[in-house]
């Protein structure tokens, strides 16, 4: 579980939370998200949630180790960074209130299908609605939860392609439009999910894993798998 940091002053430096080797031999990949108020304060995945408020100088473990499988979706909410969330691999869903002091318990419930949790997304208008996307090839792939993560709903309703779901992207000034992708493309709802319609139209037929929606000119950018990113004026 190794984290880099690289500062225009000193160049590249081993920022990594001092994670004992077994915990750090079983995260492949390490989550990051920054507080949006306070870009010193960066919130890390592995087993457990590390914090740093020193821009990666010192780290503090600021939850147990969760359901025992890795950290895989970060979230730090835009409308209030006090409220913090994340997936594991397992597809639990865990919230903090307090910035990272403490946490809840596992908030998927039996609505979510118990597959990895790759992205989590809150609305940029209100922290307590909350989107994400599960990597399952079964009928449900994409949750809303509108009381902060307290019961949640499939609001894919076997509209999108039945793939994993990777990355979601929410306008600020149209919060109830919400991008998300997948093994299959792009797809868009402007109503929070009651409709979907596809914006895959000419990307390639990989995997799309990643999407930023660039409020200066309005454009949606989607990064493919081995095939580039693309992007479209939406």
């Amino acid at each position: 579980m190794t984290v880099n940091r690289f500062r225009k002053s000193d160049g590249w430096a081993d920022a990594s939370p001092p994670v004992r080797e077994d915990e750090a031999n079983a995260v492949w990949m390490v989550f990051l998200e920054f507080d949006p108020k306070n870009s010193r304060t960066i919130f890390a995945g592995g087993l457990r949630v590390w914090r740093t408020k020193s821009d990666g100088n010192s780290w503090s473990a600021v939850s147990p180790i969760l359901d025992g499988s890795a950290i895989s979706a970060v979230e730090v909410a835009e409308a209030d960074s006090r409220v913090v969330f994340v997936g594991t691999e397992k597809g639990g869903i865990y919230r903090s209130l307090d910035g990272g002091n403490s946490w809840s318990e596992d908030l998927a419930s039996p609505t979510l299908p118990g597959f990895t949790i790759t992205r989590i997304l809150t609305s940029p208008a209100d922290a307590r609605i909350v989107y994400v996307t599960v990597a399952n090839f079964r009928a449900r792939h994409v949750f809303r939860s509108t009381d902060g993560g307290a019961t949640w709903t499939d609001i894919d309703r076997g509209q999108l392609p039945d793939v994993p779901h990777h990355a979601i992207a929410i306008p600020r000034a149209k919060p109830s439009t919400v991008y998300v992708c997948s093994d299959a493309g792009v797809h868009v709802t402007s109503d929070a999910g009651n409709t979907w319609k596809s914006l895959t139209g000419n990307l390639p037929t990989v995997p799309i894993v990643d999407l930023v929606y660039h409020e200066v000119d309005g454009t949606l950018s989607a990064a493919s798998y081995g095939r580039s990113i693309w992007r479209l004026k939406v």
